[in-house]
């Protein structure tokens, strides 16, 4: 037996030795790839990992970013392209048909069927874009890099700039680069001339009121988060009772500014996509806000006199969370309704805590809106000692 389990350990590392050789050798071959790839082209590496190549003064360029943990690797390639308009396309998915099914969105249609059936485009600059897309050649590019296995075309004015989602490094080669350049530099040729009743401060008008709502639900959100610390002075015994009065007030005040969000952005062909965004910052704003606005109000607003009650500890525990370990301690409850008050400790104290004996002097305040909240919280070892 005991001969046969060293041979089966012996095979086992000779295989696990054969993998990570194998692996490193394809991970070495990658980064080979790329710079072969690079130094066929005459690219040069700048300070931000792009592969710049230069023709005739101006400056085209491809990157590669390999995987993380929570991102698949991606392939982009850049030229420049230089107009007062926008867009973005696409793959066209369920979400985007059902906005405009229901008229909450407005996409603009190039008359090309397939392309319309298959891609969404997303523009501020619409009238540019009618344009942009009347032709044929250009629709007949976007499609050819899509078939190539590209996943975005996007336009900001200044490049036109296509990445390839979970791009394979070995697929890697000159030929790709070139060819998918020389129809990047096709596209921004030919633009349509300049629509100056389309900004506003260098903003696309549609666009105004969309960031309108973003500013101001980020504006409260930020004002939550700076709230919150000013928080820790009023801790109140009872978070879930101010959580749930704080309810009463956020979701119906965020509703009724998603209802009001909703009715000025909609009809732009993104509407449906930045009102998931605004929604999600307004309720975590309005929720957060509120609590801390019903907590800050309750402590600041207390003129009454603090309470002293001396009481028992009764339990005592640790949770592990990853590397954080947190001291829990339950002591007798002075309030009616209540048998404990929980609380939470550091080490040292924790650890000089004798259930049954220590004492817990607890001062606390009865709140300005009711929820009593703790002013301090020490323990008596030496009343411990003694008994």
């Amino acid at each position: 037996m005991g001969t046969f389990i060293a041979i089966a350990w012996v095979i086992f590392l000779l295989v696990f030795a054969i993998v990570k050789s194998c692996k490193f050798s394809r991970q070495g071959n990658n980064k080979n790839i790329a710079k072969e790839t690079a130094l066929s082209l005459g690219a040069k590496c700048n300070s931000l990992g792009r592969y710049v190549i230069n023709k005739n003064g101006i400056k085209y360029w491809f990157q590669y970013t390999p995987s993380t943990k929570n991102s698949p690797p991606i392939l982009t390639v850049s030229v420049p392209c230089l107009s007062h308009g926008e867009f973005m396309v696409v793959p066209e998915g369920k979400f985007d048909k059902l906005a405009k099914k229901i008229g909450f969105s407005s996409e603009l249609q190039t008359g090309d069927v397939d392309f319309d059936n298959s891609y969404y485009i997303l523009s501020d600059t619409v009238d540019f874009a009618r344009v942009y897309f009347q032709s044929e050649q250009k629709r007949n590019i976007i499609k050819h890099l899509y078939s190539t296995g590209f996943s975005q075309v996007k336009h900001n004015g200044r490049s036109i700039v296509v990445s390839w989602v979970g791009f394979n490094k070995t697929h890697l080669s000159d030929s790709l680069i070139t060819e998918t350049i020389a129809s990047l530099v096709k596209l921004s040729e030919n633009l349509p001339d300049y629509f100056a009743n389309q900004e506003f401060l260098g903003i696309p008008r549609l666009r105004i009121k969309t960031v309108m709502f973003y500013l101001f639900s980020s504006l409260v959100l930020v004002a939550a988060l700076v709230a919150y610390s000013w928080t820790f002075a009023y801790p109140p015994l009872d978070e879930s009772k101010v959580f749930r009065l704080g309810l009463l007030f956020s979701v119906p005040a965020a509703v009724l500014y998603l209802i009001a969000a909703g009715l000025g952005i909609r009809g732009r062909a993104a509407a449906h996509k930045d009102f998931i965004w605004i929604a999600v910052i307004s309720l975590l704003a309005s929720i957060i806000f509120t609590n801390n606005t019903l907590l800050l109000v309750n402590g600041v607003g207390d003129k009454n006199e603090p309470v002293c009650h001396t009481v028992a500890v009764v339990r005592q525990f640790s949770t592990v969370s990853k590397n954080t370990t947190t001291y829990h301690v339950d002591v007798g409850s002075w309030r009616p309704g209540h048998n404990t008050e929980h609380f939470t400790v550091d080490r040292d104290t924790y650890k000089n805590i004798q259930l049954g004996k220590t004492e817990a002097i607890i001062v606390t305040k009865p709140g300005a809106l009711g929820f009593e909240w703790l002013v301090s919280k020490r323990f008596n070892y030496k009343a411990a000692a003694r008994k």
